[in-house]
């Protein structure tokens, strides 16, 4: 009889022995699988990426204020909104506003501006414009072919510190914003800036280049 029980109670553990590998994978399978995640918009969280040479100046909107960074500190001495459109071919380029800072560079950057002066610190001129290829067509822009300082001075994009490639191919319905900006040795009253034509994927001219001067 004593042998009976034993024999029916080592089935009994031996049935849940079996068992019980299978819950635990059930389990762990359940905990190891992939976390279903919401995709992230590209166009809404990139609508400001940060320039990795100068500090943000968004905030900056009044003259003799600064703002301080790991990349350096700007001091704003002129600020306008022009609020000025032109339209070239099927390019519209707005500009949205210009600003004169005194900027010194972190030491980590200084490397940097030395590719366009010698000076620890210097005055620039900033340029913030929206280009908007309202055409059906590939077309290639430069909102900066030349940039006049004064009857003596003119920089390019060469000279540009901010390099934000806002001189590109604009797709179909493309919009950019973004700003160039050139190293000053002389105070501004006034700005010129002529941009380039508009060509078309062939080269062809679709509208020619417009110039636009502006008072600081």
């Amino acid at each position: 009889m004593k042998q009976i029980l034993a024999a029916l109670m080592l089935g009994t553990i031996l049935s849940g022995c079996g068992t019980t590998p299978d819950t635990v994978q059930e389990k762990s399978s359940e905990k190891s699988a992939p976390k279903q995640e919401t995709p992230v918009s590209i166009e809404k969280s990139a609508a400001y990426v940060p320039n990795p040479q100068l500090p943000d100046d968004r905030k900056l909107t009044k003259v003799d204020a600064s703002i301080a960074d790991a990349k350096g500190e700007l001091t704003l001495k002129k600020f306008v909104r022009p609020d000025v459109t032109r339209t070239i071919g099927p390019i519209t380029m707005k500009v949205e506003e210009i600003k004169v800072f005194h900027a010194r560079p972190s030491y980590g950057m200084i490397d940097f501006f030395h590719g366009f002066t010698h000076n620890e610190s210097f005055d620039l001129v900033k340029t913030r414009v929206t280009i908007t290829n309202r055409g059906d067509e590939p077309v290639t822009f430069n909102p900066v072919a030349h940039f006049r300082l004064d009857a003596k001075t003119e920089k390019t994009l060469q000279d540009d510190v901010y390099l934000e490639s806002l001189a590109a191919t604009y797709a179909p319905g493309e919009t950019r914003s973004g700003n160039f900006g050139f190293i000053i040795e002389q105070p501004l009253t006034s700005v010129e800036l002529l941009t380039s034509d508009v060509l078309s994927a062939k080269r062809d001219v679709l509208g020619k280049g417009s110039s636009l001067s502006l008072r600081l």
